[in-house]
């Protein structure tokens, strides 16, 4: 079993953590790039950090939860 393994790592078989990686770098929805975090929404916006700090005068009155622009719910920041 052990070399079953250790063969399907040689011949290009993903690893868990590749493919968790992969699968995290979601588009931010205002500039489109990728980023390992992005703040999101339940309808589904995405937005990276370093949107969210240019922006975060009009999300957020007082920082701790922050307004989608899109459907207007109040998500968290989690700093409790």
């Amino acid at each position: 079993m052990q070399d079953l393994l250790s063969e399907n790592k040689r011949a290009g078989g993903t690893g868990y953590r590749e493919r968790r990686k992969k699968s995290r770098m979601e588009p931010c929805h205002w500039c489109r790039n990728t980023a390992p975090f992005v703040w999101q929404c339940r309808c589904g916006l995405r937005i990276c950090q370093t949107c969210m700090d240019e922006n975060f005068w009009g999300l957020s009155c007082n920082g701790i939860t922050w307004v989608c622009p899109d459907c207007g719910e109040q998500n968290g920041f989690g700093n409790h």
